[in-house]
């Protein structure tokens, strides 16, 4: 092998290895965002479980109530607070 190929060689190696430190640096930013949208995921999917087992609750105090009018009256109140508080957007 010559000089002149070595430093061929050379040249194309170090084209490659920027090459390869720009993907890694690509796909850790792309990490990074998926890691970010995955704690938002996951406090959102807690709101939700939250607000699923209040509902579930609200509507097993409910079916106990035997006059319908009040069944309506317990699951409106329900879900006014629930408005309230910022937790229901329905």
């Amino acid at each position: 092998m010559t000089i002149d190929e070595i430093i061929q060689q050379n040249e194309e190696l170090q084209r490659q290895y920027a090459k390869a430190i720009n993907t890694i640096a690509s796909l850790e930013r792309k990490v990074a965002k998926l890691q970010r949208e995955n704690e938002s995921l996951k406090e959102e999917n807690k709101k939700l479980r939250k607000l699923n087992n209040t509902l579930v609750n609200a509507i097993k105090i409910a079916i106990q109530i035997h006059d319908r009018e009040k069944q309506y009256l317990h699951l409106k109140a329900v879900l006014e607070k629930l408005r309230e508080t910022g937790e229901f957007k329905g």
